[in-house]
């Protein structure tokens, strides 16, 4: 359970991280508002960061960077299309649900993977 909540911490911090530079290459002519949401972005990372690496004490590498890596990528996608009103398109969507079977198919007990 604490592994789940650190590794779900980290990817929503890390898909937070990602809005702050977006806004922050957005206002590229304002700078304060430039720098503000760089330094969010990096606030966010940085907790990003704390929480990935302390979900490593309880989920092995292989899979805590399938899921971390894979799951920002759909969150990225989601939050581009719902918040940045960026166009859907069959082949995106499509690779969502693959990645999303690759997270399922790497986060699959030992024992239930046949041999």
């Amino acid at each position: 359970m604490k592994e789940t909540l650190l590794l779900t911490g980290a990817i929503i911090a890390n898909v937070l991280t990602n809005i702050g530079f977006k806004y922050s290459a957005l206002n590229e002519l304002v700078p304060v508002k430039k720098w503000s949401w760089l330094a969010v972005g990096l606030v966010f990372g940085l907790i990003n960061s704390v929480l990935f690496t302390e979900s490593l004490r309880f989920v092995s590498l292989q899979v805590a960077s399938t899921v971390f890596f894979a799951l920002t990528i759909v969150g990225l996608y989601l939050v581009s299309v719902f918040w940045f009103n960026e166009p859907i398109t069959l082949l995106r969507l499509a690779g969502a649900v693959v990645v999303i079977v690759g997270v399922i198919m790497m986060s699959m007990p030992e024992s239930l993977i046949p041999r």
